[in-house]
């Protein structure tokens, strides 16, 4: 397990809890991406669910399952999408940001996909007044930074005001 992962589970009481095996094929596929590692331990770890009563994480499975990341990403496949996404490419261009996550705020979180290997994409934020922010990090890395008191991922850190906690998506 990767220290990200492993902090999480033990900040959130769920160590050795593990979700049924995730198939990200159907979204790699659909993407013509490889999920990054991480994110897949992160998604078996906890399945898709909400940390914090604040930031909302979704699954790699299948576009039919309710809080699949297929699904929640189908909004920023649109036309209509690429405004938002500027100054980043619109979708169906090579290195368009891909959605994994979200806030309750309406904060949204993307991969900033790039020919190198997909454990070493930045995070994006994109907040809800429309500005991007940029992170060197891992998705549990940002989600642990977000949740964990003294987190460094300003303005998104809730450690120091909510405990950290995770709550499984209802399927």
């Amino acid at each position: 397990m990767t220290p990200a992962v492993a902090e999480l589970a033990v900040l959130t009481h769920r160590p050795r809890l593990r979700a049924p095996a995730t198939d990200r094929l159907p979204l790699e596929r659909r993407l013509g991406l490889t999920v990054p590692a991480s994110f897949k331990e992160l998604a078996e770890t906890f399945g898709p669910g909400e940390f914090s009563q604040y930031l909302f994480l979704s699954g790699p499975d299948d576009e039919r399952t309710a809080h699949s990341l297929a699904r929640a990403s189908a909004p920023w496949y649109s036309p209509a999408a690429a405004d938002l996404l500027r100054p980043y490419p619109p979708p169906g261009e090579p290195g368009d940001p891909v959605p994994w996550g979200g806030t309750c705020h309406g904060d949204t979180f993307f991969w900033l996909p790039a020919p190198t290997d997909p454990d070493t994409w930045p995070a994006l934020a994109l907040s809800e007044t429309a500005d991007w922010r940029r992170f060197d990090l891992t998705v549990p890395e940002f989600v642990l930074e977000v949740i964990r008191p003294g987190g460094t991922v300003d303005p998104f850190a809730v450690g120091d005001l909510v405990p950290p906690s995770f709550l499984p998506a209802v399927p």
